[in-house]
Formats: C-alpha cells, structure tokens, sequence
C-alpha cells in the first residue's frame, strides 16, 4: 500500500546549534500519542542524502539545484513526519546536514555532534555514500564514523542496537558481497581501535548494530532503475524500522532536546534515564490537559450547577430525581472518560509516571467532584430527616401513635438515594456513615415523638379542682 504524503519538513536543529521546539506545532506532534519509529539519514554533502529520503518516504526536503553547482543545501537538521504505509506506527525522518562541506571548513564539530545526534535519537540510520568511496577516509565517511564511536562508546551509559544501513550510490561493477566485507572489516577495524585506545573491554559491533549494505544505480543516469530498486529498499528499510525501538511521538521533541544538549555539553547520555525524565515531563503535561479538559466538560458544569441550585433552596424538599437517579452514573462516566484518556494518551511512556501522574490526575479529580458530591448527600440528608420529622408530627396529630414503619420506609428511601449518588471508580461512597448517622438521629426524635405521645395520653386534670377531666 502506497503510504499517505508526509508532513512538511521543519527545522529541529539550526546550522548554529539551536534546538527548534516549535516543530511540534509544525508536525502537529503534542497530541500524537503513537509510537514512532525514527529515521536518520547521515553522510558526505552532496550525495544525495536528501533525494533519497524523498524516494523512499516520499518526504519533500530540499534537494541540490544541479544548475547552481555542487553546494550545501541541507543546513542544520530537518525533520518530518511519515503516515506508516501499513497504518502502524508513524515515522520521523530526520535528514541531516552533510560533512566534509566547503561551508564549515576545518570546523567538523556540528558535523560530529549531528552523527552522534543521529545515532542515539533514531533506531534506524541510513549512511549515504558513494559506491567508489567506500574505501576512501574522508569521502566513505570513516573519519567521521571513527570519533562519532569514540564518543558513543564513551558517553552512552546504555548499550541499544541500531539498525545502521549503508545505501551505496551510483553502483559500479563490485559485487555486493565484496562490498559488504570491505565495509564490515573497517567498521570492525576502527570499532575495535576505539576500544583498544580508551582501554576497555572489548564489546563486538554486531551488539550495538544491526549493519545492513544495500547498493542503487545512478539516479539520474538510471533513472527507471533507480527508482525500481528503491521501491525495493523501502520494503526492507520499512521491515527493519517497525522492528527497532520506538518512542511516543508526542515526547520525541523533549527527549531530542535533552539528549542534543547533552551531546553540546558533552555529557554523559543516560537514555533510560533521560526517556524516564521525559515521560515524567509528558505524563504531568497530559495529566494537567485532562484535568483541565474536565473542569470545562459541558457535561460536568451541568451537573455541578443542578447540585448547586439544588442546595440553594433552604426547605428541604428532597432532591430531583434527575439528580437522584443519575448523579453517581454520569459522574462516574465522566470520570472514567478522562482517566480512559490520560491512560491512552501515555501507554507508551514509563509505567513509573504513567502512574506518578494518573495518582494526581485522580486527586485533582477528587478534589473537583467531592464537595460536589458532599453537599448533594448532605441534602439528601437533610431533606430525609426534615420529611420524616413533618410525616411523624402529622402522623401524631392523626393517630396519637407513630408507628417504627414510618423511620423504616425513609431510611430504605435514604439509601437508595446514596447508592444512586455514589460515584464508584472514585470510591465516593458514603452509605455506610450517612445510614448510620440518619439512623440515630430519626432514634432520637421517635423517642422524643414518644414522649410527646405518652405526654398527650395523660389525662388532663383541672387546675381548681384538682380532678381529672
């Protein structure tokens, strides 16, 4: 299935150094709460790094102008953001700055940084190069690949495979497989002096990369062929990408940042520990967006205002049944529908978060609906003990007698009212109190009711006399 078209490209890093936040908004990110694959396509200038993202992914970053000469075209680092063609997890394609460029001269610092930038944010990585530079220094990228190990090696706290593809350009007459051993032999070679010069135990590189050779004719010379084999390699590259590590689309910004700052100041880069930072940031960000949502949801207002209105009116006239019936079920729907969608909006960040903040989302949650619900069952219990009180005097006034059928037939009333209000994902349910207490005060007043009827069943007796009448 052919994929859908990319986002447009925006700028995530500038030529100078400046990370670009406001590329969330630009590839409409912040509310992206799938998985992402990451892309990174990496090598000399002028190879044509960015004409072969725009094949594969079908992404729009700026190619060379032929008629303009041989030049820098990509400057900084651009990204976008690609609909998977299966309709799975989307894909960042990051393309990057080329190396060895005239612009920056002997100054092969952001050129370093960007490697290493590349190698850590994406799981997969696509170096460029020409098929007759592979065994050159500087044009088949080695230089770089040499200190872009040394540091890796030295500042990833945490070992993580990368899928490392070499696209070979132009492909001449060397078979693949001999192509294959030369780079693979001077990867091992340069991974291995990395070792040996910083004095560590040796790690083989098939336990950080998964390398990959793959080689495409001349895109302009070969056009149809080109093109054909290309559809080819987006099949492997796409198979390779969903099967590496992924990250919440929604948090890759934050965590990109931190990592390049880290990379800028030289720091360690503890990527557990930088993703579990970022998923505190994104979690307290998502969880501040639901509560937010809540106090707004037109569903809620309306309830709080009836409950209000309700309260308001100082004769207990018992509460309305729309209240009465459905108080604690729309709450709890209510309720239930932005944890659903806290839950759904993180279920890729860290399970430690995740529930760091669903704990405070739900006590802000609480905070909200209990005085709500605290004055709604005060009513209740008020309006309860008022009716009972009025039908017992005019039960007295009738009969001179009160039966225990009368406290038993409000107290029935009294709970059912509760359990309807009970809001029970929240476990707001205060039954067992509120039964307890009504109980004892409608004791009180039947044996106060009491002693006024065995007051009225004396018989009167006249104040002169002294007999009874």
């Amino acid at each position: 299935m052919d994929m859908e078209r990319p986002s447009k490209p925006a700028l995530l890093i500038s030529r100078n150094g400046n990370f670009k936040t406001d590329i969330e908004q630009h590839l409409n990110l912040t509310t992206d709460s799938s998985k992402a694959a990451v892309v990174s396509i990496i090598g000399i200038q002028s190879t044509g790094k960015s004409t072969l993202s725009n094949c594969v992914f079908k992404t729009a970053f700026e190619v060379m102008d032929e008629n303009k000469g041989m030049a820098q075209t990509t400057k900084g680092i651009w990204m976008t953001k690609c609909p998977s063609p299966s309709g799975g997890s989307p894909i960042l394609v990051i393309d990057t700055e080329g190396s060895d460029g005239c612009e920056r001269e002997e100054d092969v610092t952001f050129e370093k940084q960007t490697a290493l930038f590349s190698l850590v944010v994406s799981n997969t990585v696509i170096m460029n190069m020409k098929c007759d530079n592979v065994n050159l220094h500087n044009g088949g990228g080695w230089s770089l690949l040499r200190t872009v190990f040394e540091v890796m090696i030295r500042k990833c706290k945490t070992r993580r495979k990368v899928n490392l593809v070499f696209v070979l350009r132009d492909k001449n007459g060397v078979p693949l497989h001999v192509l294959e051993k030369q780079l693979v032999d001077g990867l091992k070679k340069i991974w291995e002096e990395t070792f040996k010069r910083q004095a560590l135990p040796k790690a083989a590189l098939e336990k950080y990369f998964q390398i990959k050779v793959e080689t495409l004719p001349h895109y302009v010379h070969q056009e149809d062929a080109f093109r054909e084999e290309v559809g080819r390699l987006k099949d492997r590259i796409m198979h390779w990408t969903r099967s590496g590590e992924k990250i919440p689309a929604s948090g890759f910004v934050g965590l990109a940042q931190k990592i390049w700052c880290d990379i800028k100041q030289e720091k360690d880069l503890d990527l557990p520990q930088l993703r579990i930072m970022v998923s505190g940031v994104r979690c307290e960000e998502i969880a501040d967006e639901k509560y937010k949502s809540f106090r707004k949801d037109e569903s809620w207002t309306k309830i709080k205002e009836q409950v209000e209105e309700r309260t308001k009116i100082e004769k207990q006239v018992g509460v309305s049944p729309e209240l009465e019936l459905h108080f604690g079920k729309n709450v709890s729907k209510i309720w239930m529908k932005y944890l659903s969608k806290y839950d759904a909006d993180t279920q890729h960040y860290h399970q430690t978060k995740r529930d760091e903040y669903k704990r405070r989302l739900t006590d802000n949650l609480l905070k909200e609906i209990e005085p709500i619900y605290q004055s709604l069952v005060k009513h209740m219990y008020q309006a309860t003990l008022q009716m009972f009180t009025e039908a017992a005097l005019k039960e007295i006034e009738k009969t001179h007698a009160l039966s225990t059928l009368q406290a038993h037939n409000f107290i029935t009333k009294f709970k059912n009212q509760l359990k309807d209000a009970a809001i029970r994902p929240a476990n707001l349910d205060y039954k067992i109190k509120l039964v307890a207490e009504i109980k004892s005060e409608m004791d009180k007043s039947i044996r106060s009711f009491q002693a006024i009827i065995e007051m009225l069943k004396q018989p009167k007796t006249d104040k002169n006399s002294g007999k009874k009448l």
